[in-house]
């Protein structure tokens, strides 16, 4: 009796560690893949750390840094979101306010998927502003020191890619964003782009992510579907921001004569019609040794 007693006390505990071990690895396994820092806002030294919100240069955004915060959202309990606040009409309908996400080190032959939570809400309830989110290939700046940190002055966009949309549908210029939480991803580079676009993208070292909320009336004004000069002013709220690399990018159909250059300064021209354009990894980020400015 005492050997079964102590037989079943010892597969009682065995059973009770297998179920505690899980709590001591709480650390989310995608969350290391995120090559995006501070994607929830939750930095306890800075909740917008890694984030680019002020632009003095800019005289249309010289004031965007006050219309950005990090708050609870209390009806869906996450206690750090990004709060863009476009509740101002002349705000909302003109240049709108925007955020970028700091650089992240890009390689053209591999594939990314870029994917947050959003919602926008009106100051009265209801719908709120549209946005713009997409993410952006840079190059640097001719006059930039390079660096493994760069300023947003050192680079130099040279590709958009195509803006995020909620609704499972191209909407053109903006997306509309529902009022509850909703989830969307985007895989870049796109497949079927032409070797053209793919050595325009392989100029590119950087990426960033761009946020705008704004509800210009465009089209829908000039068409006469809705009176001129009408908007949804409010806020638009997003968290959970990844930017995660997937693996090699699709390849690239060849066009017979093109006189177009990878990145490794390869020419495609001598390839045949239909052959495929075979990507070999950069291999991530490489250490930039930082030169001094002259003072």
């Amino acid at each position: 009796m005492n050997r079964k007693k102590t037989l079943s006390a010892t597969i009682a505990l065995c059973v009770s560690l297998g179920a505690a071990l899980p709590s001591f690895s709480q650390k989310k396994p995608d969350e290391s893949l995120n090559l995006l820092k501070n994607g929830h806002f939750d930095d306890a030294a800075d909740p917008l750390n890694h984030w680019i919100y002020a632009f003095d240069h800019n005289k249309w955004y010289q004031k965007n840094h006050t219309f950005i915060s990090v708050v609870e959202d209390k009806a869906s309990m996450r206690s750090h979101v990004l709060r863009l606040d476009a509740s101002i009409h002349e705000v909302c309908i003109n240049q709108g306010v925007q955020i970028y996400s700091a650089p992240i080190r890009f390689d053209p032959k591999k594939k990314y998927k870029i994917s947050l939570s959003a919602r926008s809400i009106g100051v009265k309830g209801g719908k709120g502003p549209k946005c713009r989110i997409y993410p952006i290939g840079y190059r640097w700046h001719p006059k930039a020191v390079k660096s493994n940190d760069p300023a947003f002055l050192d680079l130099r966009e040279a590709v958009r890619f195509k803006v995020m949309y909620f609704n499972n549908a191209d909407t053109g210029e903006f997306s509309h964003v529902p009022t509850q939480w909703k989830r969307v991803e985007l895989v870049i580079p796109t497949s079927g782009r032409s070797e053209l676009q793919q050595s325009h993208l392989e100029n590119c070292e950087w990426l960033m992510l761009k946020i705008l909320a704004l509800d210009a009336a465009g089209s829908d004004a000039a068409s006469g579907s809705i009176p001129r000069g009408y908007c949804n002013p409010g806020y638009l709220y997003v968290d959970d921001v990844k930017v995660e690399e997937i693996g090699l990018a699709d390849e690239v159909k060849i066009t017979a004569g093109a006189a177009t250059k990878g990145f490794d300064g390869t020419s495609w021209s001598k390839s045949k019609a239909g052959e495929e354009k075979k990507f070999i990894p950069i291999g991530g980020p490489k250490p930039v040794k930082k030169t001094e400015k002259k003072k």
